[in-house]
């Protein structure tokens, strides 16, 4: 059991890492590319948005297929993506190569979550799922720390192909301990059409669809300050360097609190921990966004990441208590389609904002989407005192 969450949380982790790892590198691709450094956000915008919708689909697979399989696949084909991806020196292509990454990223934690989430005692279901929640938390900034660093070392194309040895390397080890030693096989008879309608019906359901909404402006809050964070970075007055960026996304290292989350809420409630994450989250953005301060900044990075993955895992959990757990692989899927969908579409959307307004615009922006979640958390909280 312990290797198996092990794996997971490894394969999990070097998964979500490869949707932003472009994210700290927007300046030399723009260098390498000869793009504006504006259009460079795409590469960013195209993995997540491929990422994200991958999920609609992956969902109900993964209520029907062999999970292990699925994780296995996807880790080769990411690997296969992102060495590709290395070698192109045409935009266009660059950014194919990132819709395939963006698939293959998808297929590993829409099929690892219900896993673990089968496979953890009952016990131990919070501290199991916290856990790879986590795993996914630190891919975020293991993929932003680490190609912002390698960058600076080796280049952006060495960097993407010594992340995708390693990827194949973990779909080798994914296959020995997963695949091989699987014991949960599928045993759903629903055909896919089935499974898809079921998948939908989920957005029908009053409290799911709040809860995956709270999802949805949480992260369009969260990744549309931290995509532009590196355009503010990268600008007067602080001029930092790629490998700088990189080292500044450390500070979300705060979001390792996510295993925690689950056990802290059995005590305090899960609400009150939610809304007081939420808060969290809004008094973050008013640190960065208004004290052009370099300590600040980092005490607002902090802040955010706490908040966010104090948050993303009760709401996840809340949601899990409320379907069917034949309906793990769609909910857990739907509810990582609204996320990074939300996170997607900001870093697409408040392009425009920022070209007009700068980094006071962005603040606003993500405040009020901020601001939004946490009024739909706190309907859903009293009506769960009536």
């Amino acid at each position: 059991m312990g290797a198996k969450l092990l794996i997971a949380c490894l394969i999990n982790l070097l998964a979500v890492s490869t949707v932003f790892m472009t994210q700290p590198i927007f300046t030399d691709l723009s260098a390498a590319f000869a793009v504006d450094i504006t259009k460079a956000r795409y590469a960013f915008s195209v993995v997540s948005l491929f990422y994200t919708v991958s999920f609609f689909f992956l969902g109900p697979a993964a209520d029907k297929f062999d999970l292990p399989k699925m994780a296995c696949t996807g880790t080769f084909l990411l690997s296969s993506a992102v060495f590709l991806s290395s070698y192109t020196d045409n935009f266009s292509l660059f950014l194919i190569g990132m819709a395939f990454v963006g698939i293959g990223a998808a297929m590993v934690p829409a099929s690892m979550f219900p896993f673990i989430a089968k496979i953890s005692p009952l016990n131990n279901t919070g501290v199991y799922m916290g856990t790879i929640v986590a795993s996914g938390t630190l891919g975020v900034i293991f993929g932003r720390v680490s190609m912002g660093i390698q960058t600076a070392a080796i280049g952006w194309e060495y960097s993407f192909r010594s992340v995708a040895i390693v990827l194949l390397v973990l779909a080798v080890v994914s296959f020995l301990v997963l695949v091989r030693n699987n014991d949960l096989k599928p045993d759903n008879r629903e055909k896919l059409p089935q499974l898809f309608a079921n998948s939908t019906r989920l957005l029908f359901d009053p409290r799911v669809l709040a809860l995956l909404l709270t999802g949805f402006f949480l992260f369009i809050g969260f990744l549309g300050t931290v995509t532009f964070l590196t355009y503010r970075l990268a600008a007067p007055p602080f001029n930092f360097s790629s490998g700088e960026i990189g080292w500044i996304s450390f500070a979300g290292i705060t979001a390792l609190i996510a295993p925690f989350a689950g056990n802290l809420s059995q005590k305090t409630g899960t609400y009150k921990i939610v809304l007081t994450g939420l808060l969290i989250c809004l008094l973050s953005l008013q640190l960065m966004g208004w004290f052009p301060s370099i300590i600040l900044t980092v005490l607002g990075l902090l802040l955010l990441f706490l908040g966010v993955y104090t948050v993303q895992p009760l709401v996840f959990l809340i949601i899990g208590q409320s379907v069917s757990r034949d309906s793990l692989g769609s909910a857990s899927s739907m509810y990582i389609l609204f996320c990074i969908g939300g996170g997607s579409l900001s870093s697409i959307f408040l392009g425009p904002v920022w070209h007009s307004y700068g980094w006071t615009g962005i603040t606003i922006s993500s405040s009020i989407a901020l601001l939004a979640s946490l009024v739909i958390m706190s309907v859903i909280a009293i009506q769960e005192k009536r």
